[in-house]
C-alpha cells in the first residue's frame, strides 16, 4: 500500500473525537474528501435521549441486535408510533443521544453536565489551575454514578467537550500544561498564604481537587517545603534569616569542612534563628537552615555537611572522634551518632568503638593506653582453651589465668583484645553486638565466620533442621539468635562437611 494514499484520524476510545484530541496525516492530493457528518433532528435526538435515559440506565450496548429490539419496543411504548429509521441510522442516533464508553451508550443529561461544568468554574474561579480526574470523580462519585457517568474515562471526556479551549493532561486538566510536579508545586503555594505551617488535612480542604496522595509526593519530594513535624510541614518563603546569618553560616560550614572535611549541622549556632522561627521544630530550622543557606555548595547527610561531590560517611567520622577521646559510654557514641546523622545504627558506633578504642564492659570504651596486654602470655592462657581452631567466646568461664592489664577481664576486655591486639588469635561474628555472640579463631584459620558455624554444626550431634541448627548456634554462643538468615548456607555446608567425615 502506498502510504501517500493514507488518512488518519486518531479518535479517543469512546469513538467520539473532539477537535482538540484530533490529529492527521496530510493526505495525497487525490486522497478521497471526509464524509460529511450526518444532520441529526434535535427534535428525534431529544426523544431518544429520553428512552435511552429511561430504559437503559446501565447503558445502552450499541452493537447488540437484542438491545435494538428492546429500544424499538420502548420507543415504541413512550412515543405511540414504531420508529422508521433503519437499524444503521438509529444506532447513529443512540450514539449521539449519550456517551459511549466500553461499547456502551450512557444517557448523561444535560443538567449532570451543566453541574458538572459548574463545579469545576466555581473551583476555577477561585484561582486554582488544575483539577485532578480521579480526585473530581470520587468527591463527586455518588451523583455521577447515578447520573451515567459510571467511570472517570467518561468524566474525561465529557470535560473534554465542555471546555475545549484548557489543558489536558493524562492526570489532570485546567489553565496550565506544567509538570505534574511543577503544577502540584504552583497549587500548594497558591493556597498556603500567610500560615508558616500547614497539614495535610489542612491543604487537602483548600485543594479540594488533588489528591492526597499528590499533595504528600509534591511535600516529601521537593526541599522547597520543610518538614516540621507528623503530617506539618513549612515552606522555606516562610522562614526568617537574614542575610548577614545566612552568610555566617556558610562561612562557618566552610571553615569545618577544610579543617575537618566536614561539618555538623549541630556545630552551626541557631539560637536566634530558633526564636525568630519558634512555631517550627527545631529539626525544620535546620533543615530550612541548610536548603536557604548551605544547599547550593554543601550535601547533607543526616545531619553531616561536606561539599558537594565529597565522599563522607558517619563510621569514618566516629572513628575519627574516638581517637580524639580517653574514655566514653556505649551511650555517648550512640548519641554521638544520633547527632551526626538524626538516626541511631547500633553497629556504626559499636564497630567505630570496637576498632579505636578497648571495650572494657558492655557499656565503656577507653583509649588503648589505659590497658597494658602482655600478648605473648595473653596468647599462652587463651591457647590452653582453644584445643581446635576456634571456641565460642561464650566458653571463657573463668579468667583466673590471665595476667593483669590494667583492666578487670570479662568477655567484652578479652574480645577487644582479640580483635586488635593479639598475636595469633582473632574474633569474628555474624555481626558487631553486645551479647558476647561469636568466637575466638586462630589466626592460622582460614575459614570465615560462616565455615567456622558450619563446621561446629558438622561436628556437632545436631539435626540439620533450621529450627535444631539455630538452636545451637544460640546456645553455643556463637549467634546472638536462634534464627539467622544463613541457615540454609550453613546446613548445607554442614551436610557437605559430614559426608566427607563419612
Amino acid at each position: 500500500m502506498n502510504l501517500d494514499d493514507v488518512f488518519v484520524i486518531f479518535e479517543t476510545k469512546y469513538g467520539k473525537p473532539t477537535q482538540s484530541m484530533q490529529t492527521y496525516i496530510r493526505p495525497a492530493i487525490d486522497a478521497p474528501a471526509l464524509t460529511p457528518r450526518p444532520v441529526f433532528d434535535p427534535a428525534v435526538v431529544a426523544q431518544l435521549t429520553n428512552v435511552l435515559s429511561s430504559h437503559f440506565t446501565n447503558g445502552y450496548r450499541l452493537h447488540s441486535p437484542i438491545e435494538m429490539a428492546r429500544f424499538r419496543t420502548f420507543a415504541a411504548e413512550d412515543l405511540d408510533e414504531d420508529i422508521t429509521l433503519t437499524d444503521e441510522e438509529l444506532k447513529s442516533y443512540i450514539a449521539v443521544c449519550g456517551t459511549t464508553y466500553e461499547g456502551k451508550v450512557y444517557a448523561v443529561s444535560a443538567h449532570a453536565k451543566e453541574r458538572i461544568k459548574r463545579l469545576a468554574e466555581d473551583y476555577f474561579a477561585d484561582g486554582a489551575q488544575a483539577i485532578f480526574f480521579a480526585e473530581f470523580y470520587a468527591k463527586n462519585e455518588n451523583w455521577l454514578f447515578e447520573a451515567s457517568v459510571v467511570s472517570e474515562d467518561m468524566l474525561i471526556d465529557i470535560f473534554i467537550r465542555l471546555f475545549p479551549n484548557l489543558s489536558f493532561t493524562q492526570t489532570y486538566f485546567g489553565y496550565t500544561d506544567a509538570s505534574i510536579f511543577a503544577a502540584l508545586e504552583g497549587e500548594i503555594l497558591r493556597v498556603w498564604g500567610d500560615d508558616v505551617l500547614l497539614t495535610y488535612g489542612q491543604l487537602t480542604e483548600r485543594l479540594r481537587y488533588i489528591p492526597l496522595e499528590r499533595i504528600k509526593y509534591a511535600l516529601g519530594q521537593n526541599s522547597d517545603f520543610i518538614w516540621s513535624s507528623v503530617e506539618t510541614f513549612s515552606h522555606v518563603s516562610r522562614i526568617e534569616i537574614t542575610d548577614e546569618e545566612r552568610q555566617v553560616l556558610h562561612e562557618v560550614a566552610v571553615r569545618e569542612c577544610n579543617a575537618r572535611g566536614y561539618a555538623s549541622m549541630a556545630d552551626l549556632s541557631f539560637s536566634e534563628i530558633e526564636d525568630r522561627n519558634h512555631e517550627l521544630s527545631i529539626a525544620a530550622v535546620h533543615n530550612a537552615v541548610f536548603r536557604i543557606c548551605l544547599s547550593d555548595k554543601f550535601d547533607i547527610k543526616g545531619k553531616i555537611v561536606a561539599r558537594k561531590g565529597d565522599v563522607f560517611d558517619a563510621l569514618t567520622i566516629m572513628k575519627t572522634y574516638c581517637r580524639s577521646i580517653d574514655k566514653c559510654s556505649l551511650d555517648d557514641l550512640l548519641a554521638y551518632e544520633k547527632e551526626l546523622t538524626g538516626e541511631v545504627h547500633r553497629w556504626i558506633p559499636m564497630e567505630a568503638g570496637n576498632t579505636v578504642l578497648v571495650r572494657i564492659d558492655k557499656n565503656t570504651y577507653v583509649a588503648d593506653r589505659y590497658v597494658h596486654f602482655n600478648a605473648d602470655i595473653i596468647d599462652e592462657v587463651i591457647g590452653l582453651f582453644v584445643k581446635e581452631d576456634y571456641l565460642p567466646l561464650k566458653s571463657f568461664t573463668t579468667f583466673g589465668a590471665f595476667p593483669d592489664c590494667g583492666q578487670t577481664w570479662n568477655l567484652f576486655l578479652l574480645e577487644s583484645y582479640c580483635r586488635r591486639f593479639s598475636l595469633k588469635f582473632r574474633n569474628d561474628s555474624q555481626s558487631v553486638n553486645s551479647r558476647n555472640s561469636g568466637a575466638v579463631i586462630r589466626k592460622s584459620c582460614d575459614k570465615d565466620y560462616t565455615e567456622i558455624m558450619a563446621d561446629a554444626v558438622a561436628n556437632a550431634d545436631v539435626p540439620l533442621k533450621d529450627t535444631a541448627v539455630g538452636k545451637f548456634l544460640y546456645d553455643s554462643g556463637y549467634t546472638g539468635r536462634s534464627t539467622t538468615a544463613k541457615v540454609n548456607e550453613i546446613i548445607a555446608k554442614a551436610k557437605a562437611i559430614r559426608e566427607r567425615m563419612n
